[in-house]
């Protein structure tokens, strides 16, 4: 605390005097896959994470406000509504003068994706793309970076398609819907892993560096303050976590290894599944259900731990461990019984008149994502004059949460909303297989005691001595 104190004796009419002095840091930023939203019913977003940590390094209350439209950022500036304004990976600096940027922290950067193919080379150049079917995102970042080379190459032409997210335009091309994908490489490396197939062929211009923005008060004060802790290395480690947390995390949602899934149905699943079938029992569900959200969630580890800092066999978050009086989640017996809880509190919201299966899916859902983004997505079925309460339709909504079109207009705001949709549509194979799996055990099992009577039936019974057959007390040489 050295470092605010001095500040604090020696700049007291400075903008960062007065945060220290009224215990608050004022951020703004937007509700977007960057910046903010809400996963499982809390916090979340590479923004929101940085500058939680800020506060925490400056010792003060942080106090943030949500914004639908990024314009009002820089008008949160200039009327002093905001200290700081964080318009996140999509940033563009506003042309003002009285607008301060700290250090770069982090960077993006534009790539094109293809469907690779045998036979087909992969693109290294625009020029290998002329005559593809390129489909980007209108107004995006890539359009700009695009038109811009259209000078060097005449030919080249692209669709552009309004509103559009990035997790359609991957999977037009994963339909062979279109050739070729320009997006952002952060978005592909939290996007991509749905889609196995997709590579990166090049990338397309240099990254584009990432600033904060700071009202100028002709003081350079907290500028000074947010550039020292973004140079921190505790900062940049930091950095490096939450883009492996928020970016980088390998997911497993439309990947299925055969062997490792024999493997571990022997060897992981026997030890387990007398707790999946308690817990089942308990709060009246399929244990293989419980199971198959196990796999799903830890592939039956009970020391698996996410990038998101969810535990266990389960992967329940603190909060939800919380609810359900968890007290270790690593323990697997409580985080199969806390999450078996859990899904069963989720089911309970759910309106009574929703019959199966599309109840079990839509708490899988809000088991996945949050209730709160289940009911925004029920709400845009029912304003689209389609049944909210079919798994059907809202499955269709839920990807809608990630278009501020959308998002904007319910109550939980943005939402990943692919995941829970590949989320229920994974379980549910994994739900296939496990029952197969336990009907071939059992059919094995039956076999076998079967062979066994068979065998029992066919084997001759020992006869005792009786003074008719002597005993050959003569021991055998054989």
């Amino acid at each position: 605390m050295i470092f605010l104190g001095l500040h604090l004796n020696s700049q007291k009419s400075t903008q960062l005097a007065s945060i220290l002095k009224n215990n608050e840091l004022r951020i703004s930023t937007i509700n977007s896959a960057d910046t903010y939203f809400l996963d499982k019913n809390l916090p979340s977003g590479f923004e929101y994470d940085l500058a939680t940590a800020f506060a925490e390094h400056l010792n003060v209350r942080l106090k943030l406000t949500v914004r639908i439209d990024p314009a009002q950022l820089t008008k949160d500036l200039i009327s002093r509504d905001s200290h700081i304004s964080i318009p996140g990976r999509s940033e563009t600096t506003p042309n003002t003068a009285s607008i301060l940027t700290t250090i770069s922290y982090t960077s993006n950067q534009s790539v094109v994706i293809y469907r690779e193919t045998r036979g087909i080379k992969y693109p290294r150049g625009l020029k290998n793309i002329v005559g593809r079917r390129i489909l980007l995102a209108t107004g995006s970042a890539q359009e700009s970076q695009i038109s811009r080379q259209h000078f060097l190459h005449p030919t080249l032409s692209w669709e552009s398609i309004k509103h559009i997210t990035t997790y359609e335009i991957l999977e037009r091309v994963f339909n062979k819907e279109a050739d070729i994908a320009i997006i952002s490489l952060l978005d592909f490396q939290a996007i991509g892993p749905f889609f196995p197939g997709l590579k990166i062929g090049f990338k397309l211009q240099n990254p584009q560096k990432t600033h904060w923005l700071i009202v100028d008060k002709k003081d350079h004060s907290l500028q000074r303050a947010v550039n020292t802790f973004l140079s921190l290395e505790s900062t940049k480690t930091l950095v490096k976590t939450l883009n492996k947390k928020y970016y980088q995390s390998s997911n497993p949602l439309n990947y299925f290894d055969t062997v490792t899934f024999k493997n571990d149905f022997n060897i992981r699943l026997p030890a387990l599944e007398q707790h999946f079938r308690a817990a089942a029992k308990k709060y009246n569900t399929d244990w293989l259900l419980l199971a198959a959200i196990a796999y799903q969630e830890s592939h039956w580890n009970p020391k698996a731990v996410s990038p998101t800092g969810v535990k266990g066999i389960m992967m329940l978050t603190k909060a939800a461990a919380k609810e359900v009086k968890v007290t270790d989640r690593t323990d697997p017996i409580q985080s199969i019984f806390g999450g078996a809880e859990y899904l069963r509190n989720v089911k309970e919201k759910i309106p009574s008149r929703i019959q199966e299966p599309d109840r079990t899916f839509l708490a899988l859902a809000g088991y996945n994502t949050g209730f709160g983004h289940v009911e925004d997505a029920r709400i845009l079925a029912t304003r689209a004059g389609l049944n909210p309460d079919s798994w059907a339709v809202v499955n269709k909504q839920l990807p809608l949460l990630t278009k501020a079109k959308y998002y904007t207009t319910v109550k939980h705001g943005y939402a990943r909303g692919y995941e829970p949709v590949n989320y229920v549509k994974n379980i549910r194979q994994y739900l296939k297989i496990l029952t197969w799996e336990k009907e071939q055990q059992l059919l094995q099992q039956s076999i076998d005691i079967q062979q066994q009577k068979l065998s029992e039936k066919n084997t001759p019974t020992s006869q005792k001595p009786t003074q008719e057959q002597p005993v050959n007390e003569t021991p055998s040489t054989l």
